[in-house]
């Protein structure tokens, strides 16, 4: 199940869709009996928190930002399997400095330069494509960091919207690019 899982949370459309991912997650979470009783997602307002926001904010309701959230909910549990762990020290240096360095436009070729080859991604492999990587360490308890992509359209590929890492709703949890503050704002200035 675990496998079945991983290949899903990557590549949704693939397996089912969205839909497929809280049914494994539920499994998931089934097979593991925890003595506090916890689930994998609690039934409240949870489920609304930064995923509502970015996928208002998003140019549309992108499924690879939903299934980022899946995928970080899973590397808690140690259910998500990564295709690279950064060391701790190159981890911090990506948290402590990407939402500054988000302040500048920037591509999906940009973040592979800069950071290296991502712990997961989420969605569509094509370097154009609308996606999210996700990096992580192997510390769980670390926060998940995760870029945000829409399609290329004139760039040389995809066009970096929004950098996150933890679940704080706003303040240093994300950082929009500018192209991102664009985005964001084109639904309002389209009802104007």
């Amino acid at each position: 199940m675990l496998d079945e899982f991983n290949a899903a949370v990557r590549c949704p459309e693939a397996h089912g869709g969205l839909a497929s991912l809280p049914l494994f997650l539920d499994a998931l979470a089934e097979n593991e009996a925890r003595a506090d009783g916890a689930r994998w997602i609690v039934d409240d307002n949870a489920r609304l928190n930064m995923t509502a926001l970015l996928r208002y904010c998003f140019p549309q309701p992108e499924i690879h930002v939903v299934a980022a959230e899946y995928g970080a909910a899973a590397h808690q549990r140690g259910w998500l399997r990564l295709d690279r762990a950064l060391r701790a020290p190159d981890f911090t240096s990506l948290v402590e400095t990407a939402e500054d360095w988000a302040e500048t436009d920037r591509t999906f070729d940009d973040v592979l330069r800069v950071h290296g080859r991502p712990s997961v991604i989420f969605g569509d492999q094509d370097p154009c494509s609308a996606k999210t990587l996700g990096y992580a360490s192997g510390d769980r308890t670390a926060p998940f960091a995760v870029f945000h992509f829409g399609a290329a359209g004139d760039a040389p590929s995809a066009r970096l919207l929004a950098f996150r890492s933890g679940d704080h709703m706003f303040g240093s949890s994300i950082a929009f690019t500018p192209f991102g503050d664009a985005a964001a704002d084109e639904p309002e200035r389209r009802q104007l």
